[in-house]
């Protein structure tokens, strides 16, 4: 059976995810990209995990899906990121084999257990939050141009992302991929992992399962300021760690992305929120897991901590208003630690 992969934008990417499951059986998938123009973070991410996906649930061996395509500029791309081993294809490089430039941060598989491993046997013995830090630190310096306050605000939303995936999504393994436009004024980053998904994560905590009922409401709350697992009725944020989870991360993401004139995507289960600076939209998807495309304009930035200071203000100011939140965001999403 051919299965054509559109062009690689995020609308198409997220049709893309929806529909391949429904595919009928056959023995043999020819996955076409012959006529793909364009490769974009989030797109190859989603893409490449749905098929890692299908492959696993049809129970596929390697044989049994091959790739179909045409040998041009837009296929040598795809092969440097690392999109089609991620996907389970023989061609091109291994996902994180290529350096990386100014421009781009190729699709890489990162495990945060192993760079706790890492730091262990170098003889550093810091928590795991600061050994996220430090990885944000490291790449964000890859896509910054030299530019100092961006590279400092991707460090802050790679950071922000990343650090609650081992408590809520759980798994340790963290997907990701950048892009540097520079004339098109846009950088982009995009995380995915493979947990339990944003539905049944906050479904955990009995007090938001009285009010969250469906997939996309848990979106939805997901993006507000303090709503988190971690929340407890008649208690504020006991914990001593500076590190401790206080549910800003996503709305301070989302926040700031609308701040430097930039979207925020947002797919997790069957649903898709899609956040611009004077609109939210939502579309279905079909992702076993929880994914975000962030994309900021770096001639937005001048001034890296009044970026997050206003999103957080606001956040607070609105969490006020929200029973079930934590009404102060913590150490961390206040701004850089170092």
């Amino acid at each position: 059976m051919r299965v054509v992969i559109p062009s690689l934008s995020t609308s198409k990417a997220l049709s893309f995810c929806q529909e391949l499951p429904n595919f009928d059986r056959d023995d043999t998938y020819y996955f076409d990209i012959s006529n793909v123009t364009n490769y974009e973070p989030l797109p190859m991410l989603l893409v490449a995990a749905a098929i890692r996906q299908f492959r696993k649930d049809r129970l596929l061996a390697p044989w049994q899906t091959q790739l179909q395509y045409a040998d041009n500029s837009n296929f040598q791309y795809a092969c440097h990121m690392g999109f089609f081993q991620s996907a389970g294809f023989p061609e091109g490089k291994a996902p994180g084999e290529a350096l990386g430039s100014s421009t781009y941060i190729p699709l890489t598989k990162i495990s945060i257990r192993e760079l706790q491993q890492q730091a262990f046997e170098s003889g550093e013995f810091i928590d795991q939050g600061e050994i996220i830090e430090k990885e944000a630190k490291r790449l964000s310096k890859i896509l910054c141009q030299g530019q100092d306050e961006l590279q400092r605000l991707l460090q802050y939303l790679l950071r922000e992302a990343i650090r609650n995936i081992p408590e809520h999504a759980e798994t340790d393994d963290v997907w990701l991929c950048g892009q540097y436009w520079h004339n098109r004024d846009l950088a982009e980053i995009a995380i995915l992992d493979e947990g339990i998904g944003i539905f049944k994560s906050i479904s955990r905590n009995h007090v938001h399962r009285t009010y969250i009922s469906s997939n996309e409401d848990a979106l939805r709350w997901a993006l507000k300021p303090g709503v988190s697992v971690a929340f407890i009725p008649s208690r504020g944020q006991l914990s001593n760690d500076p590190w401790a989870n206080s549910g800003y991360g996503l709305y301070m993401i989302s926040e700031i992305c609308k701040l430097t004139d930039g979207w925020f995507t947002l797919a997790s289960g069957d649903n898709c929120i899609r956040v611009y600076p004077n609109n939210t939209s939502a579309c279905p998807v079909h992702y076993n897991g929880t994914a975000l495309g962030i994309r900021i304009k770096p001639s937005k930035i001048e001034k890296c901590q009044s970026i997050i200071d206003e999103a957080r203000s606001t956040g607070e100011i609105m969490a006020r208003t929200i029973k079930t939140a934590f009404k102060e965001a913590s150490t961390p999403s206040k701004g850089l630690l170092f």
